[in-house]
């Protein structure tokens, strides 16, 4: 009985042919996982924010009293700096600190602003008479990947992709 043998397995050749599909699938899909990435990694950089400017907002309402966001370096005292790569916290005007936020992880990006602290008064409304502008913009950025994060004088928020 010659005809009835039972074959185990892959011929090399149904390997080759598995092993180049899948080499051809990959490379489509690691680029576009990469971006995918990068806009999730930029979305939540600019959330993480976004949250930061709120609890100021809440803070100074319920507290009745002027708090700031400002950026740090060591999560407990404001730097003076314009470049809020390294973090930020939120804090009483007198000092005392409320919450705070570490330098972003996993590919951490540039995060400036036109001032070093954001003050909200005890209504909720900015302190100061200008507007912060902040730019969160992610190493090897492409497309709209990057966040414009805007405070108008009411202490409302806004975001806007815009393009690296």
């Amino acid at each position: 009985m010659v005809g009835n043998r039972n074959m185990d397995g892959f011929t090399l050749y149904e390997l080759m042919v598995t092993v180049g599909i899948a080499a051809l699938v990959l490379s489509f899909g690691v680029p576009g996982f990469q971006s995918f990435i990068q806009n999730n990694r930029s979305a939540t950089h600019t959330n993480d924010l976004v949250t930061a400017l709120h609890v100021g907002r809440s803070e100074a309402t319920r507290r009745g009293v002027v708090v700031e966001l400002c950026a740090s370096s060591d999560g407990a005292t404001c730097s003076g700096s314009n470049d809020w790569s390294d973090g930020w916290i939120v804090r009483t005007a007198a000092g005392d600190l409320i919450r705070s936020w570490p330098e972003r992880s996993g590919g951490a990006g540039v995060l400036t602003a036109n001032v070093s602290r954001i003050p909200f008064q005890s209504r909720g409304a900015l302190a100061a008479g200008a507007a912060p502008q902040l730019a969160l913009r992610l190493p090897n950025c492409t497309g709209a990947q990057g966040r414009d994060i805007a405070v108008n004088i009411a202490g409302r928020v806004s975001v806007n992709r815009v393009s690296c």
